[in-house]
């Protein structure tokens, strides 16, 4: 009953249609396009990758939101199997071409169409194509967000939806969020897209503070690969169809609830991503405290959560901790050599700049032997923290990305 209700009960004032293209070559010929279509006073914010060589995509995306003053959204549309990145002038005017095609369809201004690609970069992506296939495209009769996640996914080996229902004054509020993602995952964002929808009445000012906000603790606090995507999207749009007067504040007191189940609902989806990490078969949450600063805790749990040796380490079940000394040791972070104390699970690792007493390397190795692994580390320096998400590195990894194009 709960995928059911994911699947057709909320935003039914949203129209949703997807497609097998052929973008995506794939055996099954699994729906690889994705229409979003909105009322005409939704709003829209985002955030996206910080690559210096994002796709055409993400491009146009920073021009719709930086061209209206309030940014409103009539669709979102997402391809899979074909990044558009790295694809110069052709790879832009593709995305004007497909975006103009829609404007036309819905009679509204380019600037409300969104796009979002994610795929093999490098590839010239066929707006004629793309504009053929929208064309044979039809709503669902009640928003299929199951057949949405699907759509998005290229590598990932499950669909990632999560909801939400809270309220708003006296004001239903449904918040549904879909994501893709499961390798060049590196925060700023991750490898990665996620649109999160709700029919709440947020200026889009607000709602672009909101997604900020969320995605600092959510998507950008997450790692499979330390690898930043060049087509990482994050779009949070509001239909603006629920009942209460509309929130125009960040700090509004009538934002606490929303704001609790909108960043509970995107850390899901982040952690989502990190448990379809390619070829992982562990979850790892890493909590840096004792630190400066939040952002120098974060920086300290980033070292240890892309270190290769801290990740096969963990594949392997091995409890060598000196590796995770080592990541302390050069993330460039302030921490006191003989104040670190590292916890594996709540198997307590060192004391006073060397290994603790009553360590027990067989209790730290059972805990390593489960699902979920817990690494606690303090650098005795500060009173800031951070926690960070991320998998482990295997060999199903190499085999995943070696014939990824195969």
């Amino acid at each position: 009953m709960e995928k059911e209700s994911i699947r057709s009960h909320l935003l039914k004032d949203i129209k949703v249609s997807t497609i097998y293209s052929g973008i995506k070559k794939t055996q099954n010929k699994e729906d690889d396009l994705l229409l979003i279509e909105f009322e005409k006073k939704s709003a829209i914010a985002g955030v996206f990758t910080q690559s210096l060589t994002s796709s055409a995509s993400v491009n146009k995306c920073k021009k719709n939101l930086t061209k209206q003053k309030e940014p409103i959204v009539r669709a979102i549309l997402v391809n899979s199997g074909n990044a558009n990145a790295f694809t110069g002038k052709q790879g832009e005017e593709t995305v004007l071409k497909i975006s103009k095609y829609l404007s036309v369809k819905l009679n509204c201004s380019i600037n409300q169409i969104y796009t979002a690609s994610t795929g093999v970069i490098g590839e010239q992506l066929d707006p004629d194509l793309i504009i053929k296939s929208i064309k044979s495209m039809s709503p669902y009769k009640s928003p299929d967000w199951i057949k949405a996640a699907t759509a998005i996914k290229t590598t990932d080996t499950f669909t990632k939806v999560s909801k939400r229902v809270c309220k708003i004054d006296d004001s239903e509020i449904e918040i549904v969020g879909i994501a893709k993602g499961s390798g060049m995952i590196a925060p700023n964002m991750s490898t990665m897209l996620g649109f999160i929808f709700t029919n709440a009445n947020i200026s889009s000012d607000t709602l672009q503070k909101l997604v900020l906000s969320s995605s600092e603790i959510s998507f950008n606090s997450i790692t499979v690969d330390s690898d930043t995507s060049t087509s990482d999207t994050v779009l949070l749009a509001a239909t603006k169809t629920a009942k209460h007067k509309q929130i125009n504040s960040f700090n509004d007191a009538r934002l606490i609830e929303f704001k609790k189940n909108l960043f509970s609902l995107m850390l899901e989806l982040a952690k989502l991503i990190i448990r379809d990490g390619e070829g992982a078969t562990k979850f790892i949450t890493i909590k840096v405290t004792g630190a400066k600063s939040k952002k120098s805790a974060k920086i300290i749990a980033f070292s240890i959560a892309n270190s290769p040796l801290v990740k096969t380490a963990i594949a392997g079940e091995d409890a060598n901790w000196g590796r995770i000394i080592m990541a302390i040791g050069k993330s460039g972070q302030s921490a006191n050599r003989d104040k670190i104390k590292i916890y594996i699970g709540d198997e307590k690792v060192t004391q006073n700049g060397m290994v603790y007493e009553n360590y027990s390397e067989l209790r730290a190795t059972e805990h390593l032997k489960q699902d979920n692994i817990s690494l606690e580390i303090d650098v005795g320096v500060g009173k800031a923290s951070s926690t960070v998400y991320t998998c482990d590195l295997t060999h199903k990894y190499i085999n995943i990305n070696a014939n990824y194009r195969s």
